[in-house]
This record gives structure tokens, C-alpha cells and sequence, in this order.
């Protein structure tokens, strides 16, 4: 029997560590409680900040060291959110005791291997789900597709994309710019969080030849896990009461309670699903890197465009005026029918400091290619 090589925690750096507090602190201050009420059951929780950016190449050297630097830093980023105070009683809520204890060891938090969805949207023991399909004759037996058969995590998502570059220079890879958030691919993509705010809000604005510059409204979650319950709270005492069953230990400001409480409200219902008249874009978007024929640039790209144009009928119903959705502007009078707020400029995020010669600094400085959004 092969044996899993142990990963012990990571020590995460006082550096790291008073990056987190930073993010924290960004979170509260543009993450109100009214401004999660403001936000629609489609998407709650999520505000657009317009950002000004330029595409990267994915060939060059630029994009490449992201990354690396990506790669480099994401393990400590985990350890660091297993960390922090905050951080960790969130990360129980969201991801559960052994999803902080994957993160302790700088790893992408698991589903559970016990719950699953089936393709008919029910909640099933994935034990007995395997069972129920074995029995069943090979011919009637409906086989997943690749998104499907792809195990359910989180993921660390960019909220600028690590493919463009942030005219102000802020760096793609600071904690203040990453998210946990859900990538479950099972029962057609519908707790699919990831995928969902990709292809229906980013890719349709960033796919662009290469070098563009463009005034892009970026999705930001506003919590650092996405979506931050699984379950619904309808008060401050029921979120203490589940995070005293999950560690009696942890502590949860109360501010960051009364949050939990505004994305159940905003919800609606819990756990979180993507509209499905979303989730053919979502597919659209993953035959991008799904489909082995599309490791050719050329069917690459001829993917992109089609994921860009499935996506962009959607991305109106988000997006304001002078939004540039596909390569068109709308125009004035455009109004989304489904309205997030939108973070005023002093309302940002702040990034920790920049190194003047990280990659991402430096970005704004180099000519660039085509497009990849990622």
C-alpha cells in the first residue's frame, strides 16, 4: 500500500503575517456590513473595483515570474491564513477543521470526500454514490465530464488576474489580491464560485489583443474565503455556537460575526449556487484548458474568443456603463440588471509594500503580448 508523504505546518513569517493583518484590515474597512447587504443573491458578498490594467504576455518573462513567485509564496500565504486570529475562525466557518489543517501545511483546502452532488443537484455520501454507479450496466452508466471528474477544492484565485498588470504597480501575488474560494466542479460546476466570476465578469473584459490597456471592474469578494458559509446564520449567536462546535478555542471579532450574518441575508439561501443560467458560460470557459485539443495555440485562442462571447451577454447584466465588455464599450444609458456596488477609490484595498523590483512592479514597464486570462 503506497503511503502519502506527511507535509509538516509551515512556519509563516513575521513578514507574511503582518501582510494578513493588512488584508484583514482592508476587508473591514470596504467589506461593511451594508455593503454586503447591498449585494444580490446572484453574487452576494462580491463589490466591483474598477482597476486600470494592461494584459500580460503568458509567454514572456513578466508573466512567467508571477508564477514562480505564485508558486514560491502560496504555501506560506495558507500557512499565514491558518495563523492569523481573524483568519483562522474564518477559515473554520468556511472550510472546515481539516481544510485548516491542509492550509497549516501550506496546502488548497479538500472537500470532503464523504459529500458530494450528483449530477441531479442531490446531496449523496460519495461512498454510496460509487456503489449505486458500479452496479449499473456499462452502457447506461453517464460518463462526467472532464470538469467533473476533477476533485472539488478550493482554490487561491487572483482577484486582478495574475494575466495583467496593475497600472499603479501593485503586485498580483500580495495577500491583499488573493482569495480561498471554491472550485467544485461536481453537479455541473454549481457551487463553482471560481469558474463562475472568471468566466461570466473577468474573461469577458480581459480577453484583448495583446498590450491593452483598459479600465477593468474586477469582482472582489470581500471576505478572504469565498463564499465565506457553507451555512446560513440568522444572528451572532448561531455563528458562535458553530464556531465553539468547530473549535472552542477560536475567537471571531464580533464585526466579522455581523458580516456572516449580512452574506446569509444576502443570499438568501445556503449553501451558495451559481445561477444556472450561468453555467454554460462557466462550461465555455473551462474547455479553455479542459479540452486537450485546445493545447494548440490556435484552438486556444479560437476557445477564448468563444468563451469571451458566451460570457459577455452575462457580464452586461453585472457590469455599469463605460464598462468595455468584449471589446465594446457599453454605452451610457446602460443599466445592469443585476447591481453589485461598486468600491470607490478611497474605498480599495491596500496592497503591503511593493518591492521595487518585483515582477509586478516592474510590469507597467514592459511591453507585452497576447492576452491569457487566467
Amino acid at each position: 500500500m503506497s503511503k502519502t508523504r506527511y507535509r509538516p505546518p509551515i512556519e509563516p513569517s513575521p513578514g507574511m503575517q503582518r501582510k494578513i493583518e493588512t488584508m484583514v484590515q482592508g476587508l473591514e474597512r470596504v467589506g461593511t456590513v451594508e455593503r454586503i447587504l447591498e449585494t444580490p443573491p446572484a453574487a452576494p458578498g462580491i463589490a466591483l473595483e474598477k482597476v486600470r490594467v494592461r494584459t500580460l504576455d503568458h509567454d514572456g518573462k513578466t508573466y512567467r515570474k508571477i508564477v514562480r513567485e505564485y508558486n514560491r509564496t502560496r504555501p506560506e500565504f495558507l500557512a499565514a491564513l491558518a495563523r492569523n486570529p481573524t483568519t483562522r475562525a474564518l477559515a473554520l466557518l468556511a472550510v472546515g477543521k481539516e481544510g485548516v489543517s491542509m492550509m497549516e501545511r501550506g496546502q488548497v483546502p479538500r472537500r470532503k470526500w464523504e459529500e458530494a452532488i450528483d449530477r441531479d443537484g442531490a446531496l449523496r455520501d460519495r461512498t454510496t454514490l460509487f456503489q449505486v454507479q458500479a452496479i449499473l450496466p456499462r452502457g447506461v452508466r453517464k460518463t462526467a465530464q472532464e470538469a467533473e471528474r476533477r476533485p472539488d477544492l478550493w482554490n487561491c484565485h487572483h482577484v486582478v488576474q495574475k494575466s495583467v498588470a496593475q497600472l499603479d504597480g501593485r503586485s498580483a501575488n500580495d495577500p491583499s489580491n488573493l482569495v480561498v474560494i471554491s472550485t467544485f466542479t461536481s453537479g455541473n460546476n454549481r457551487e463553482n464560485a471560481h469558474h463562475f466570476l472568471h468566466a461570466t465578469i473577468l474573461h469577458p473584459q480581459l480577453h484583448l489583443p495583446p498590450g491593452s490597456v483598459t479600465d477593468a471592474y474586477i469582482p472582489r469578494p470581500l471576505f478572504p474565503f469565498y463564499p465565506p458559509t457553507r451555512k446560513a446564520f440568522a444572528n451572532v449567536g448561531e455563528v458562535q455556537r458553530e464556531l465553539q462546535h468547530l473549535d472552542p478555542k477560536a475567537e471571531l471579532p464580533p464585526s466579522w460575526q455581523r458580516r456572516l450574518v449580512a452574506f446569509s441575508r444576502a443570499a438568501g439561501k445556503l449553501p451558495y449556487e451559481v445561477p444556472s443560467e450561468y453555467r454554460d458560460a462557466i462550461r465555455s470557459y473551462q474547455n479553455i484548458y479542459y479540452r486537450s485539443e485546445n493545447r494548440d495555440p490556435e484552438r486556444e485562442q479560437e476557445a477564448r474568443k468563444g468563451a469571451a462571447a458566451a460570457g459577455a451577454r452575462l457580464a452586461r447584466q453585472f457590469l455599469p456603463a463605460g464598462a468595455r465588455v468584449d471589446g465594446k464599450t457599453l454605452p451610457i444609458g446602460h443599466a445592469p440588471k443585476i447591481s453589485l456596488p461598486i468600491l470607490p477609490d478611497s474605498g480599495k484595498l491596500e496592497a503591503g509594500s511593493l518591492h521595487p523590483n518585483s515582477a509586478v512592479a516592474r510590469s507597467h514597464r514592459t511591453q507585452n503580448g497576447p492576452a491569457h486570462d487566467r
